[in-house]
């Protein structure tokens, strides 16, 4: 039996139709999906456009009730400001200060003799290069009347636009402050000075006095104690009156200090034609008072020794002192002569003089201790000490 010859294209078109139908799911299924995440974009736009401007609400919210004085510069110019540099300069509300040049809101020039307007933008560069800057600066008030404040700057890209962030703090108050304290300071070293200069004065007196009890005394010993006290009076009123004379009145250089008794000394022992050459090895070495008074008390001990028994009479003679700082944050003194010296067995403690006594007590009040070197000539100590 023969077939149909028209059932052959009905089977093509219907299995066409099937094809376009599954073509059309496949459209319709592809476009729900674009849809879905379409909407799902739009709903996470529409969140982040809510984060916006709930951030931009919170920061309009600290920009304006902040109690920093902020201000917006753009273009050397100032394009927003809070209430609390409104409030500062004293004017009635933002806009009329706003669009206005930094220098606008200034004396004409600032402390430093610079134009205002000069060192505003020579500011704003600097900003504009580092990212951020900070300076001091004097402004003026809606009535004319100047005053400091911290300035500090921050630039910041927005938008293809080069902001700078602007806070200002009232120095007012601070400088007052400043201003007291260095008065109250000048004051106090007046004082300092003349207390100094009473002490200098007082024992010189002392010294005088001394001076002409020795002469109405006969007996040589007795005068020569006399003359020691007298030293070692003098050496307290050196360290006075270079206090006195000093810029700094917590500390002096103790090299010029050691230089100027140990001359003294030697014009006092030996008059002005002797034979002593001295040795002074200290570097920039400052003391206060605390330390100064009991070590330069101990030189001149020491010293005073030197020049009356270990040089003797008008013969030549080598004094040395030298200071150097050891890692421990201790000092070392080396002192002495090349004089006759003293027996190798010699031990400063053993003697029972006031001179070495006044040694030992002044090594103890430096936290020190004092040690005869063995030399073959003469008498050196090396004294270890801390600053007090």
């Amino acid at each position: 039996m023969k077939k149909s010859v028209s059932s052959l294209p009905q089977k093509k078109t219907n299995t066409h139709t099937a094809v376009s139908k599954i073509s059309l799911a496949k459209k319709i299924l592809g476009q729900k999906e674009q849809i879905s995440k379409l909407k799902q974009e739009n709903k996470s736009l529409k969140s982040k456009e809510q984060k916006l401007n709930e951030n931009e609400s919170k920061y309009h919210s600290l920009f304006e009730m902040s109690n920093n004085a902020i201000l917006i510069i753009e273009n050397e110019r100032f394009i927003d400001c809070n209430k609390a540099v409104v409030k500062m300069l004293g004017y009635k509300n933002k806009n009329e200060l706003l669009n206005t040049h930094p220098s606008e809101l200034s004396p004409l020039k600032q402390p430093d003799g610079m134009l205002s307007h000069e060192k505003a933008e020579a500011m704003i560069a600097l900003c504009i290069k580092n990212g951020h800057h900070h300076f001091e600066w004097i402004h003026k008030k809606a009535d004319g009347e100047n005053f400091p404040v911290e300035v500090q700057l921050a630039a910041l890209k927005f938008n293809g636009r080069i902001l700078i962030n602007t806070i200002w703090r009232d120095l007012t108050e601070k400088k007052k402050a400043e201003y007291i304290i260095l008065k109250n300071m000048a004051e106090k070293e007046i004082l300092l000075k003349e207390i100094h200069h009473r002490v200098k004065n007082n024992l010189q007196i002392i010294c005088s006095l001394l001076n002409l009890q020795s002469e109405t005394i006969a007996d040589e010993q007795l005068k020569q104690v006399l003359h020691q006290s007298k030293y070692r009076i003098e050496s307290m009123a050196k360290i006075h009156e270079m206090f006195y004379h000093t810029g700094d009145m917590s500390k002096i250089n103790f090299a010029d200090y050691v230089f100027d008794l140990l001359a003294a000394l030697v014009f006092s022992t030996k008059g002005s034609d002797h034979n002593i050459k001295l040795k002074i090895s200290i570097k920039d070495i400052y003391f206060t008072i605390n330390t100064a008074i009991p070590l330069g008390l101990l030189i001149n001990e020491i010293i005073t020794n030197s020049l009356k028994h270990g040089i003797k009479a008008d013969k030549k003679g080598e004094i040395i002192v030298s200071i150097t700082e050891q890692n421990n944050n201790k000092l070392e003194m080396r002192i002495g002569d090349n004089g006759i010296g003293y027996p190798a067995d010699f031990l400063p403690d053993t003697l029972n003089s006031l001179g070495f006594q006044i040694i030992s007590s002044l090594a103890h009040q430096l936290k020190g201790t004092i040690i005869k070197e063995k030399s073959s000539k003469g008498t050196y100590y090396k004294v270890l000490f801390e600053k007090v």
